[in-house]
């Protein structure tokens, strides 16, 4: 009868240590919880932020014309069209899968100079943005557009040097080209930034596809008279 009280404490001790544990098991299962909440937070946080900076872009492409939101919205449209998408394919293809391109994709086609830019071995091209395009002079481009062997074929082989394929950095060193219409077209390099023909700046330069070299710029070049 003597051991009854030292048998008594025994279960108090071991009734406290189970006490203990399982108050520790809940602040782990609380510290997991707490834990997997945070990284679902912070994951819907990035989700959030993409999907931000996706919707902060207009709708309308011809309002896209800022630097930025242009690699933006090309980063953001089809995979074809993507900077790293567009090498896969010739220039004319690969155009229209661009989606600040639209404008210029449907010239292309009504000029039917599509093949012409698939076919052609090296090309450094200058392509104008659909915000280039809404700048142009509503009649201009009306009058070139109904114009398409004539104009329109004009003011596009103006946009484009045939035979080479030149990087910013070899339009920095060179003050004239001989474009696609025998145009000599003037180029201007001031720090980094580059003018052409007098009219255009080059937004987002040395885009690659699979035979040209793609520099968008914010201005559709009118090719000289006479």
């Amino acid at each position: 009868m003597r051991r009854i009280p030292h048998i008594r404490g025994l279960l108090c001790v071991l009734a406290a240590l189970a006490f203990t544990a399982a108050a520790c098991g809940d602040d782990d299962d609380s510290a997991a919880d707490d834990a997997a909440s945070e990284a679902s937070d912070t994951t819907a946080d990035a989700s959030d932020s993409a999907d931000g900076a996706a919707s902060e872009l207009p709708e309308d492409t011809a309002q896209i014309c800022d630097t930025d939101q242009l690699v933006q919205a090309v980063e953001s449209g089809p995979e074809e069209g993507t900077l790293a998408g567009m090498t896969d394919d010739p220039v004319g293809t690969a155009a229209s899968s661009n989606p600040v391109l639209t404008t210029l994709v449907t010239a292309v086609n009504e000029a039917n100079l599509v093949d012409t830019l698939n076919t052609a071995p090296a090309l450094t091209v200058f392509a104008p943005t659909d915000c280039a395009f809404a700048a142009l002079d509503p009649a201009t481009l009306d009058a070139a557009l109904a114009d398409p062997t004539g104009l329109l074929t004009q003011v596009l082989g103006f946009h484009v040097v045939p035979g080479e394929r030149l990087s910013s950095d070899d339009l920095a060193t060179t003050p004239e080209l001989t474009t696609f219409s025998g145009a000599t077209l003037s180029v201007a390099a001031e720090g980094d930034d580059l003018t052409v023909g007098g009219q255009a700046t080059v937004v987002v330069p040395d885009i690659q596809t699979a035979n040209a070299t793609v520099h968008l710029i914010d201005t559709v070049m009118i090719p000289p008279q006479g």
